[in-house]
């Protein structure tokens, strides 16, 4: 009998500051469930990489005054760095601005949902999260601030392309009830249902280009817009296996046909994991069973720091 098959992922960081304990935490926990599985005699692939395409990316080597490519190819080094340093056991890295793989795989599942009708174009207007990369309803937030980094938020107007996620909202909800996507732990999938049940608004999957002088990756049929940030990097679990760039078989053996894919992430990342990655998966009729998200949550408090590098007291949830 062939050995069972795991897919093992992290979240993969944005590169625009050199990693740091919580980046380590969640590599070192991933790499620990790798080798156990192998241990017990599975096949394991363990998968991390680097999110290049993100604005804050572009802000953070505007800040520097740098080129963005030779800013994020610097910082995108030092998380490579931390396959010695941390010694993991990891079988693939991937970076999203260079990983020839990437790019059209992204582009391709963009078709795939754009074909089943659930892309249309919306003028928004928003609270806005650089940090996080992500809007907030009204209700998310008090005083206007990230409830994630108590930071203002900035209102945004723009005209992108919106994702029919409404639509998937019943699916969602049963395919998490029953058990064949697993999202632990339970107090997590608990608070997925909710956020189901409370009703799902369609969300941008899109911003302009000339916000970020063309980083990304173009969005088919639209050179005015580049993909999202969280499409183009939940889009990597598959464009690393070849999903759009070669005959397939890394693609079916490690996500079609794999026994278990398991993502672990912090609990800041798991609507996007839980529901919107699933969301996109289903418009694309890709196969959502045996998968699981795994969250990491941890709170640490920074403080009492060298009196060199002391600043107010930090407290940070990965």
């Amino acid at each position: 009998m062939d050995r069972q098959r795991l897919t093992l992922t992290t979240a993969i960081p944005y590169v625009n500051g050199p990693p740091h304990l919580g980046h380590a935490l969640e590599l070192v926990q991933t790499d620990v469930l790798a080798r156990h599985r192998r241990l017990r005699g599975q096949q394991v692939r363990f998968q991390t990489g680097t999110d290049d395409n993100a604005f804050k990316n572009v802000a953070a080597a505007r800040a520097a005054g740098q080129p963005i490519r030779e800013f994020v190819d610097a910082h995108g080094d030092g998380f490579a760095a931390l396959r010695d340093t941390l010694t993991l056991s990891y079988d693939d890295f991937i970076r999203t601005s260079s990983d020839p793989r990437h790019a059209p795989g992204v582009q391709r599942l963009w078709r795939q949902c754009a074909a089943n009708g659930d892309f249309y174009q919306h003028r928004y207007e928003g609270l806005y999260c650089n940090g996080c990369e992500q809007f907030y309803a009204p209700g998310d937030v008090a005083e206007s601030r990230c409830p994630e980094h108590a930071a203002p938020l900035h209102r945004v107007v723009e005209q992108n392309w919106f994702f029919r996620l409404s639509t998937y909202a019943d699916e969602l909800h049963r395919v998490i009830a029953e058990g064949e996507v697993a999202v632990v732990p339970a107090t997590k999938r608990n608070e997925v249902l909710a956020f189901i049940k409370s009703g799902l608004a369609d969300f941008s999957v899109s911003r302009p280009a000339g916000r970020s002088g063309g980083w990304g990756i173009g969005v088919p049929d639209d050179p005015s817009q580049v993909v999202y940030v969280w499409w183009d990097a939940l889009t990597n679990y598959v464009t690393a296996l070849g999903y759009g760039t070669d005959d397939g078989s890394a693609y079916r053996d490690w996500w079609v046909d794999a026994d278990e894919r398991v993502h672990v992430i912090g609990k800041g990342i798991l609507r996007f994991h839980a529901v919107y990655w699933l969301a996109l998966l289903l418009s694309a009729k890709h196969r959502c069973r045996r998968l699981s998200s795994s969250t990491t949550t941890s709170a640490w408090t920074v403080k009492n720091l060298p009196r060199a590098r002391q600043g107010p007291s930090v407290r940070r949830t990965w």
